[in-house]
């Protein structure tokens, strides 16, 4: 806690006075926030993707585009959401997900079961509508 010089006054308990700044408003922003935070998980509604794919489907397609460094778009769950990046496969992640090189060159691990959808511009949608 920072200490305001008030040595200026003539009056002792103006010297000596401490302000508690915003401890004595934290009741308050905490109830707002816990009460925010509340709302939004009740208001929350995951919604599923309209297919999923096999793990062996997932596993072939990420082989095939590794083996050929084809660039894919990836959409895989992350923290209650659906997200969508782009890129090549770097290596395997043990044998639980991959690393993958995005278009901006930062690396990403991902896990196999988030995955959701692979797709890319020549092989894999002819491979989906089999």
């Amino acid at each position: 806690m920072s200490r305001v010089d008030r040595s200026y006054s003539k009056y002792e308990s103006i010297r000596i006075y401490e302000d508690r700044g915003k401890m004595k408003w934290n009741p308050f922003a905490t109830a707002e926030l816990a009460s925010a935070h509340r709302d939004y998980h009740s208001e929350f509604t995951f919604e599923e993707p309209g297919f999923s794919l096999d793990q062996n489907e997932i596993k072939t397609m990420l082989s095939f585009a590794k083996s050929l460094q084809l660039e894919i778009t990836i959409e895989y769950q992350a923290e209650k959401a659906n997200k969508i990046v782009a890129g090549t496969i770097l290596d395997w992640k043990d044998k639980t997900g991959i690393i993958f090189k995005k278009q901006d060159g930062h690396y990403q691990e991902i896990e196999f079961d988030s995955i959701i959808k692979l797709s890319d511009k020549d092989y894999f949608d002819s491979y989906l509508k089999q």
